[in-house]
């Protein structure tokens, strides 16, 4: 019998003991396109959410947002953009209760001056270049802190004495397109044209980790920031878990019945947009952490609940003197998307519901999803399959037990503490003690594996394994467990991005790719 079908007999241990053994996995997953009203709006499409503070001191609070996905490193005529017109935001709420108590929100501008139609005597540059990196268009971002009270943000801008602009014209990384561009416009180094003979400056890439660095920027508060395009830390072999939860044998403990070895991450090679905030824990605990170091596992006052949002006004009119991006938007700001937990929007809630999640608060998750956690359909999904039968699971199990109702799930996602399952309390928010080292549920931390492209766990199999097999331990789904880039042991975490022209996808299309693939 296989190590994973000797763990799996042990079906959902005591809630208590469930809750803790959690505590002890750190994550990495996604929500890559998982609702049909992000697929036609990219820069409302937020992935991933990490919130996790410093080891070992927790003086710092690390917040890092992902948004605008699956983006090819060499595609596209502009390349990867900040997106204008949006408000990106992390909400920290802390204690039991979920309403906002700080909000860090990140507005970008993009910038490009008019100029007179072509003529044969212009110099290089300017907005009739084809390519934005010539067209000395510029991206920039404005940081503000927002001290909240039961009144709606919007409203709190009017008062000086609760928000605060922590930072403006901020400069966004630009792009890894490619060696010319490293020299001609980040001046990188020398450029040295096709008439020189020497093909260097097409073929070798300077854009580098120093060059990174130089636009991590300081906050007023004593933080930092960066945003820009990144390598995607997802991992993922989303091939088989959108062809119907088709696992490989490595997902399965090596049961005949699976699809052969080995599961690919499709997000191999794909960039994605990030922000990354560093926040002093003063800015969060004036007074100091409670009971820092020490873990109270009755205790709520060191808990910080933390959740992003994607805004943008109501109204949104053809404007045709903007020639960023032909929008002119007017109106309240209204919510488009939002993240938390992983996989939480795409593993548990239902379709039907999927965009209503991007629309509405963690505030009235317990109403609006709760059942979709209680009575988790990737069970019955997998029952159907003949998952439970290859792995000899009693249909009593999984018909009086796995198929709810599940409130191991909620317990594990609250660490285990006295937070009442009610709205306001219990919803798709990040949990962490500020107190102790973050590890997953326990916040969620980029990297920090065994190896500097591991995270540490592959929380894919962690949450699958909890609401499939009510053990996060169970081994199921393993997919694949490391990057295609190391992660940084420091601030901003993140690789950098792959280069577009070197880097990515493609092919030369010989020989032709057959109709049917043969396994």
């Amino acid at each position: 019998m296989t190590l994973i079908r000797k763990t799996m007999r042990r079906w959902l241990p005591p809630i208590s003991a469930l809750a803790l053994a959690a505590i002890g996995f750190a994550a990495q997953a996604s929500s890559h396109r998982e609702a049909l009203a992000v697929l036609n709006e990219p820069c409302a499409d937020n992935t991933d959410t990490y919130a996790w503070v410093k080891p070992g001191s927790h003086d710092k609070l690390y917040l890092i947002m992902n948004f605008n996905p699956l983006h090819e490193p060499g595609q596209g005529n502009q390349g990867l953009r900040a997106c204008n017109g949006y408000r990106y935001q992390f909400h920290v709420a802390m204690g039991t209760s979920l309403a906002d108590k700080y909000v860090y929100r990140v507005e970008f501008k993009n910038t490009l001056v008019p100029e007179a139609a072509p003529s044969p005597s212009d110099p290089l540059g300017g907005g009739n270049e084809l390519l934005w990196q010539l067209t000395g268009g510029t991206e920039t971002m404005k940081v503000t802190r927002i001290a909240r009270t039961n009144r709606p943000i919007q409203l709190d801008e009017l008062d000086p004495t609760r928000t605060t602009v922590l930072g403006d014209a901020i400069p966004v990384l630009p792009n890894n397109h490619g060696p010319q561009t490293d020299r001609l416009v980040y001046g990188l180094g020398a450029f040295q044209g096709y008439d020189s003979g020497n093909p260097a400056s097409r073929e070798v890439g300077l854009y580098n980790q120093a060059f990174v660095d130089t636009y991590i920027r300081s906050l007023s508060n004593g933080g930092r920031v960066i945003a820009g395009q990144f390598d995607d830390p997802y991992q993922l072999d989303e091939k088989g878990m959108f062809d119907l939860v088709n696992l490989n044998t490595d997902d399965l403990g090596g049961i005949p019945g699976a699809r052969r070895a080995p599961g690919k991450d499709v997000f191999t090679g794909f960039n994605i947009f990030s922000i990354a905030i560093e926040i002093p824990m003063t800015d969060v605990f004036p007074g100091g952490i409670p009971h820092n170091g020490v873990l109270d596992v009755n205790s709520t006052d060191s808990l910080l609940r933390v959740f992003t949002t994607i805004n943008k006004q109501r109204v949104q009119s053809v404007d045709p003197t903007n020639i960023i991006t032909g929008y002119k938007g007017s109106g309240d700001w209204v919510q488009v998307g939002r993240n938390a937990l992983p996989l939480f929007n795409a593993g548990l809630v239902g379709t039907q519901r999927q965009t209503q999640y991007l629309r509405t608060s963690p505030m009235s998750d317990v109403t609006n999803f709760g059942a979709d956690i209680l009575y988790p359909v990737l069970v019955r999904d997998a029952d159907a399959l003949g998952i439970y039968r290859a792995l000899g699971v009693p249909q009593a199990t999984v018909d009086t037990v796995l198929k709810g109702p599940r409130f191991d799930i909620i317990t594990a996602i609250n660490l285990g503490r006295p937070i009442p399952v009610a709205d306001g309390s219990t919803g798709d928010v990040l949990t962490l003690d500020a107190a102790i080292d973050s590890s997953f549920p326990n916040g969620r931390r980029l990297g920090g594996g065994t190896t500097p492209n591991r995270h540490q766990v592959n929380v894919n199999t962690v949450l699958i394994s909890l609401i499939v097999a009510g053990n996060p331990a169970a081994g199921l789904a393993k997919g694949v467990e490391v990057n295609d880039k190391n992660f940084l042991d420091r601030f901003p975490f993140l690789a950098p991005a792959h280069q577009g022209l070197l880097q990515g996808h493609g092919g030369i299309n010989v020989p032709t790719v057959p109709d049917i693939p043969v396994p």
